[in-house]
């Protein structure tokens, strides 16, 4: 099997990774039926998801495979553990746990084929503090939205003429990423959600966006400073802004079908939303162009997210393992309440281990159930997770996106960490006042 630049596969794909990719896009449907039809079992979401995950199997690099194998490996040894004592419903949680998580990832690729990116083709690249200003916002809105494929559109055109600098790679990586803190699109959001599912999503954006655009300003002003030329040499990519329609059309319509509809998740409604709102464009554009272009991204893309969607899986197995283990031990919370010092603590520790190589949805699977038996404020909690996600993975050795970016385009990954982390220090002292702030406002 061949492979393309940037990891697409090719018109040969085995037909074994076609047959996964159709296999993915059972989930996401059986994600929603199971939304409609609360009898409808889970757990066989889940294993229809690990045989997906089985046939691309061989797609996995050797280091993320053996991260997989590990954590499913700890979590079945809760759950036996979990189940030999008498905790009842482990093996299911094990397997239906980050299916709406996967269900949404699923969902949200077939935006990829709506958004072509929000310049025009043979455009003047533009240079300068505006640029560089210009260019994060514009792969923050995106990136919110259509999540790594933003990135790798603005990189690319990027990195037509001249190879992706540093300082491109550095504001790049830090806008999208702190999309986390925000964003109902974000596998970040998904996670927080399946822990805390009764956070409020206005709060968590109420509290996030303003956070995320500190992120942003506080990039532009290092990179436009006197250290870096004032990013005189900065090129960046153009922003237009009524291609910003489609991050507009899913926030504002998520928003209010989760105030109709309040029995639906968030998940749910994303995962029903995205794909609606790209066949309904992809008609307007292409008319009966459009299966084969769906056709398309089902055969060569969704292969792709084998790495995502296995490590979600894994993450799940692992969570119902810590929550039997838990039981078992009979482990105590070293909490007695969960207030604005504890999700101080929380966040401060979360940040530490994702600078060390610990990816926050491990982090978010193991302290979620222990955390959940002190009936903390959903949305103080959710947030604590948010900022973990979305300010420590900035800095993560584990971050898909720095590898992505790194692998990609060739850009220093132990240089890209280095200044990352210096960012992440920065950006979690006022997560840690808002934390507090909210925590007052809550009463906790």
């Amino acid at each position: 099997m061949t492979r393309p630049a940037g990891g697409a596969v090719s018109a040969t794909t085995p037909a074994r990774y076609q047959a996964a990719a159709w296999l993915l896009v059972a989930v996401a449907a059986l994600a929603v039926a199971a939304t409609v039809f609360p009898a409808y079992p889970g757990w066989l979401t889940g294993i229809i998801g690990w045989i997906a995950v089985l046939l691309l199997w061989p797609r996995l690099p050797g280091a993320q495979a053996r991260v997989v194998l590990a954590l499913v490996t700890a979590g079945l040894a809760g759950v036996i553990w979990g189940a030999a004592g008498g905790v009842a419903g482990l093996y299911t949680r094990a397997l239906a746990q980050n299916i709406p998580l996967i269900a949404m990832l699923i969902a949200v690729s077939f935006l990829r084929l709506i958004n072509t990116g929000p310049g025009v083709a043979g455009e003047q690249l533009s240079t300068g503090r505006g640029a560089l200003l210009k260019t994060m916002i514009g792969v923050h809105l995106f990136g919110a939205v259509i999540n790594f494929s933003a990135v790798a559109i603005f990189a690319d055109r990027l990195s037509a003429r001249a190879k992706l600098t540093l300082e491109q790679a550095t504001g790049l990586s830090r806008a999208f990423m702190v999309g986390a803190l925000w964003s109902p699109f974000f596998g970040a959001m998904a996670v927080t959600l399946t822990v805390a599912p009764e956070a409020s999503l206005a709060r968590l954006m109420a509290t996030g966006i303003p956070l995320s655009a500190l992120g942003i300003a506080v990039t532009w002003v290092v990179l436009s400073s006197a250290r870096y030329n004032h990013a005189r040499d900065f090129v960046g990519y153009p922003l237009h802004l009524e291609a910003l329609w489609v991050p507009a059309v899913l926030a504002i319509g998520v928003l209010v079908v989760h105030e109709v509809q309040r029995a639906w998740s968030v998940l749910a409604i994303i995962t029903v939303l995205a794909p609606l709102l790209t066949v309904a464009t992809l008609l307007v554009r292409e008319g009966n162009r459009t299966g084969r272009s769906l056709l398309r991204l089902v055969r060569l893309r969704l292969p792709e997210m084998c790495g995502e969607v296995s490590l979600f899986l894994a993450a799940g197995v692992l969570s119902a393992g810590m929550a039997g283990a838990i039981v078992a031990l009979d482990l105590r919370v070293p909490f007695e309440r969960f207030g604005g010092l504890e999700a101080s603590i929380v966040l401060l520790a979360g940040n530490l281990v994702a600078w060390l190589g610990v990816h926050p949805v491990i982090l978010i699977s193991v302290v979620g159930p222990w955390l959940a038996t002190l009936d903390p404020d959903p949305t103080l909690l959710a947030m604590t997770f948010l900022m973990t996600w979305g300010i420590g993975l900035t800095a993560c050795p584990m971050s898909n996106t720095l590898v992505a970016i790194n692998a990609r385009y060739h850009v220093s990954f132990a240089d890209l960490v280095r200044r990352n982390r210096t960012f992440s220090v920065v950006m979690t002292l006022p997560g840690l006042a808002v934390l507090n702030g909210y925590a007052l406002f809550a009463g906790r």
